[in-house]
């Protein structure tokens, strides 16, 4: 009878272990990572434009000024024989009417309509000075590209600059920098003179004369 009763203790240990196997190598399994559980891998956080830098030199003196947002990191070109979808719109978010200005590369700058003679020289590993022919007071955005990435820096102060300092969120050689300038918009004011009677009678008189020569020609 005893022994009876001993046999059955062990089968329905047995079943019980053999039931709760599963379970534990299961946890056992994920402890050792893997996709399923565990210690699993971390995502590589991106790249942040702070990683570099554009500094801009004040004409007045003073401490040099950082930029005041900027563009992380985009693979690809910034510009190319168009400007890239993301500096567009980094462009138009922070200088909203912009002109593209110049494009310094190889010792060679590709001139926009304001050619404020934009140019860039490498002092270190992936960093160096930039500086400008003319001074620009509007808001501006220096774009640096770097091995195969290009990043865009942005400054919203209306101090009168030509020079900074850039560093490569990679600090990999500059390839090329462009430079890009908020469009300052001058309206010009409405003419308000009235003008004298003499000098009234002198334009009637201009005007008929035009139209007369226009008429001759047209006989």
């Amino acid at each position: 009878m005893k022994t009876f009763t001993i046999l059955s203790s062990a089968l329905v240990l047995t079943g019980l272990l053999g039931s709760m196997a599963p379970d534990a190598l299961a946890k056992g399994g994920n402890s050792k990572g893997g996709s399923r559980g565990g210690q699993t891998s971390q995502p590589t956080a991106p790249l942040a434009c702070a990683s570099g830098s554009v500094t801009s030199n004040p004409l007045a003196g003073g401490s040099s000024l950082s930029y005041s947002q900027c563009l992380n990191p985009v693979s690809g070109n910034d510009v190319t024989s168009s400007i890239s979808a993301e500096l567009t719109a980094f462009l138009d978010s922070t200088l909203g009417d912009w002109v593209f200005d110049g494009k310094y590369e190889g010792g060679r700058n590709s001139s926009g309509p304001n050619d404020y003679g934009f140019s860039w020289v490498q002092t270190g590993k992936g960093s160096g000075t930039w500086s400008l022919a003319e001074t620009v007071t509007n808001p501006f955005v220096i774009s640096l590209k770097a091995g195969n990435a290009y990043t865009a820096y942005y400054f919203d102060s209306s101090t009168s600059f030509n020079s900074g300092t850039w560093a490569t969120f990679d600090q990999k050689d500059l390839s090329h920098a462009s430079f890009f300038v908020a469009q300052g918009l001058t309206p010009e004011e409405p003419n308000t003179t009235v003008p004298e009677p003499a000098s009234t009678a002198a334009l009637v008189l201009v005007g008929l004369s035009a139209a007369g020569l226009a008429r001759k020609k047209q006989g």
